[in-house]
């Protein structure tokens, strides 16, 4: 499979026993970034293929919660996948960022307008050893897309992306290795049950916006900052 190196990753980190931490929320961090997805963000075009598609997902989603209280899934509006992060530092550096930030947002949206659309295939839901819960995804056209950005945008190298996912959920409490193992077990037996949501399905991307956050997990969209982003589309009417 596609990101083995995750599993990988994984199976080492089962192998200790060791209790697994949840993630901490840096507040102090703002991030930028160009997502799919994340439909709780109104614009003008919606990403139309995204709404049953999140649909479908929370139905598998909601499945899995029952079985496994510790992880804190996702609402269907607020699932992305994260296409490029442009900028993820303390918000004193965004301050002082945010012009260039302003024109590389601006730079990034005539490329995408000249690719028009990007197709992703979404395929295995995979723990990883952060304690995350992700559906990782396929894409030559995204790869290429990432590659002529970084080309063309002094974008910092520890930001660049080669994974394509969709965050489902994350720990919501420190959780024994036991019951890591056990959420390990149930999505490497019935990996062929995302069939049944027919969550497989590519989905085309039209409609990128670029999303705002405060926090290192990205868990409070400022809506203010993205809306002023999301105007530097050229040919779209806001």
């Amino acid at each position: 499979m596609a990101y083995e190196f995750l599993t990988q990753a994984t199976l080492k980190k089962l192998a200790t026993g060791e209790t697994w931490q949840r993630q901490i929320n840096d507040e102090s961090i703002i991030d930028v970034s160009l997502n799919a997805g994340q439909l709780m963000i109104c614009q003008p075009e919606i990403e139309e293929s995204f709404i049953p598609f999140s649909q479908k997902l929370m139905t598998y989603c909601e499945q899995l919660a029952l079985q496994f209280p510790f992880i804190e899934f996702a609402q269907p509006q607020e699932f992305h996948s994260t296409l490029l992060t442009i900028f993820n530092q303390q918000n004193e550096q965004f301050k002082l960022q945010r012009p260039i930030l302003l024109s590389w947002c601006h730079e990034i949206a005539k490329i995408f307008n000249q690719i028009k659309s990007i197709e992703i295939s979404f395929s295995h839901v995979v723990l990883t050893s952060n304690g995350s819960l992700i559906l990782t995804g396929i894409s030559e056209e995204l790869t290429l897309f990432r590659q002529q950005i970084y080309q063309k945008i002094p974008i910092e190298s520890e930001l660049h992306k080669n994974i394509i996912h969709i965050t489902l959920g994350r720990l919501r409490e420190d959780t024994s290795s036991a019951e890591m193992k056990t959420l390990y077990n149930e999505l490497e037996q019935n990996r062929s049950s995302l069939m049944h949501y027919d969550i497989n399905t590519p989905i085309v991307i039209r409609h990128p916006k670029f999303v705002v956050s405060k926090g290192s997990l990205s868990s409070e969209v400022q809506l203010g900052l993205t809306m002023e982003f999301n105007q530097l589309w050229p040919f779209r009417c806001y």
